[in-house]
């Protein structure tokens, strides 16, 4: 059952990643993705140092996003069960677990925010996210390949560090884990200029 809802979530990740505009026309529940339609925030995010709201300026997944205002090293924090699965470890299933997020951003910084993970309070996988680009961006950053630490099955914590800096971005799609296959997502290593820096992660513009 478990692999049956991977597979639904993940045909229908791989489908707005290839065509964007297949989102408008499409919002799917998942426990694992948040796309901020209800007016009210989810109870399992919070902010330090932060001002959250739901906001219809700019959206991906039906009409409306995730709207952060950070101070300098600012917290957007997330609190559950990421549903993050190992890898099979005897190779007969080369789905890896990903996550994945459209971030918008409407000032350019020369800068990044830290994407961080973590089990009780302890941080065991992150990754940078560079904020220098005007629009939407999408990272897919598999668990087990892409991210800096080791990552636990049972995190129950994403954490969205700010930079040391005030902004604003606008968050939307966020899919804190489901399978992809590791073989095909080379198709979306489309890196834009200002995010050369991390090599390793794959950001789709739009």
């Amino acid at each position: 059952m478990m692999k049956q809802a991977f597979t639904k979530l993940g045909v229908f990740t791989l489908l707005s990643l290839i065509c964007p505009a297949f989102l408008y026309a499409q919002v799917v529940t998942d426990e694992r993705m948040f796309s901020f339609e209800e007016p009210q925030l989810p109870a399992c995010i919070t902010g330090v140092q932060s001002q959250l709201g739901i906001s219809g300026a700019h959206y991906k997944d039906g009409k409306h996003s995730l709207e952060w205002t950070f101070e300098p090293n600012g917290k957007l924090e997330l609190r559950k069960d990421l549903k993050f699965e190992k890898k099979d470890p005897t190779g007969k299933d080369l789905y890896l677990s990903a996550f994945i997020v459209w971030i918008y951003n409407e000032q350019p910084q020369d800068a990044a925010i830290e994407f961080e993970f973590l089990k009780d309070g302890r941080k065991c996988a992150s990754f940078p996210f560079g904020i220098n680009f005007k629009g939407w961006r999408a990272a897919w950053v598999c668990y087990e390949r892409d991210m800096q630490g080791t990552p636990e099955e049972g995190m129950n914590e994403l954490r969205i560090v700010a930079p040391n800096a005030k902004g604003r971005l606008f968050i939307d799609h966020l899919i804190t884990a489901t399978k992809v296959d590791a073989r095909q997502q080379f198709c979306f290593s489309l890196l834009t200029p200002n995010l050369n820096r991390f090599p390793k992660i794959y950001f789709l513009p739009y």
